[in-house]
């Protein structure tokens, strides 16, 4: 049987836990005409319940599903050739089709076309030279959609990335496309709260308010649990409910370690696991992934990593400048305390979760609970 804990790509539903109600207020937002905005940290699933979204009956039938991630986009030119791509790989599902479509939309370029027999999707190289082109070909894309059979979803994941390009106006274009687009649903997401929240909240914006916006939380405890129980028994395994619990605590329900931990201890092949069996997949996987955690260590200045192995050692601090906490781990002056946050924050090491500094990395955090 395949091992049911993925910790990457999308299924199906079977592999899939629960995020129902999540699943249905995205489906209601496209069905009411409604743009959305999803924002989690990251490794919480949002690109899997984009996926599990757009693979619901119901989106499949009477909708044209784009997912566009652009992560690795670092200017316009780039983020059209992924987007043209993604819009033309599911508007039309032949070759042929396709070079009717390049050949009608962009016969202002020579844009060259192959096909990758591997992921079976047209790759598309618009060849644009300047940021005139840029703009010209991201038009033809919008009006490509404009022209489909039926209504589409786009799907932007990593949305944030656009603030960082040198193309200054790429929020007012983007918006300015995509409201003229009565025919399309646009889901935002991103794992940069801070960005992404900016993005749409900020009165001065181009997209302000102009999305409904969704958080997405960690899965619900008990319906974590069905799902880790059920996956062992169906494999005629069986896992003890306070080893589900102790996975559960440790991992702090996100979504990634959980996967990851289960899908170890799944590979393990062991019939019957209780804590200490978890315990000891854990330190294994810790043990692994110490040339990571050194690597982190090394470009760290002795104050960063110091404070950062307070926060992990104490799940967590609210006042990381306090007196009683600074005293404990001998970590300096509050000046170089509030210096060293600033900066944990931007590597994206740490971050705030309710009224407290965590460690980002869940595995990283319990490694450096280890340390002397």
């Amino acid at each position: 049987m395949k091992n049911p804990f993925l910790v990457k790509g999308y299924i199906s539903s079977e592999y899939f836990c629960n995020r129902k109600i999540e699943t249905d207020k995205i489906i209601s937002a496209i069905e009411n005409r409604r743009d959305l905005t999803l924002i989690s940290p990251r490794k919480m699933g949002k690109t899997g319940l984009i996926y599990h979204v757009l693979n619901q009956n119901l989106i499949k039938e009477k909708y044209y599903s784009v997912y566009c991630d652009i992560y690795q986009t670092g200017k316009l030119s780039e983020f059209v050739t992924v987007f043209g791509n993604a819009v033309i790989n599911q508007l039309e599902k032949t070759p042929d089709k396709m070079l009717k479509k390049i050949k009608r939309f962009f016969s202002g370029l020579t844009p060259s076309f192959s096909f990758n027999p591997i992921t079976f999707q047209a790759e598309i190289d618009f060849k644009i030279v300047n940021h005139r082109e840029a703009e010209n070909t991201l038009q033809q894309i919008f009006v490509l959609i404009k022209n489909s059979k039926k209504p589409v979803v786009i799907a932007f994941d990593e949305f944030q990335q656009i603030t960082g390009y040198p193309e200054k106006n790429t929020e007012a274009l983007l918006r300015t496309h995509i409201q003229q687009l009565i025919n399309a649903r646009s889901i935002f997401s991103g794992s940069s709260k801070h960005l992404l929240s900016a993005m749409f909240s900020d009165y001065n914006r181009p997209f302000y308010q102009s999305t409904q916006l969704l958080t997405l939380p960690k899965i619900n405890k008990n319906d974590y649990s069905g799902f880790i129980s059920e996956k062992f028994s169906a494999a005629k395994r069986t896992i003890d409910e306070k080893a589900v619990s102790h996975i559960l605590n440790i991992t702090r329900t996100h979504t990634y370690y959980v996967q990851y931990l289960c899908n170890r201890l799944y590979e393990s092949r062991i019939k019957k696991i209780d804590k200490e069996v978890v315990d000891k997949i854990l330190l294994n996987i810790l043990y692994e992934n110490e040339g990571y955690y050194f690597t982190y260590r090394n470009l760290l200045t002795t104050q960063q990593f110091s404070l950062l192995k307070a926060i992990g050692k104490e799940d967590g601090v609210a006042q990381p400048s306090s007196k009683d906490f600074i005293l404990k781990y001998g970590l300096g002056t509050t000046s170089t305390i509030n210096s060293a946050i600033k900066s944990l924050l931007l590597k994206d090491l740490i971050f705030k979760e309710g009224d407290k500094y965590m460690v980002y990395d869940v595995f990283f955090s319990l490694w450096l609970k280890l340390l002397s």
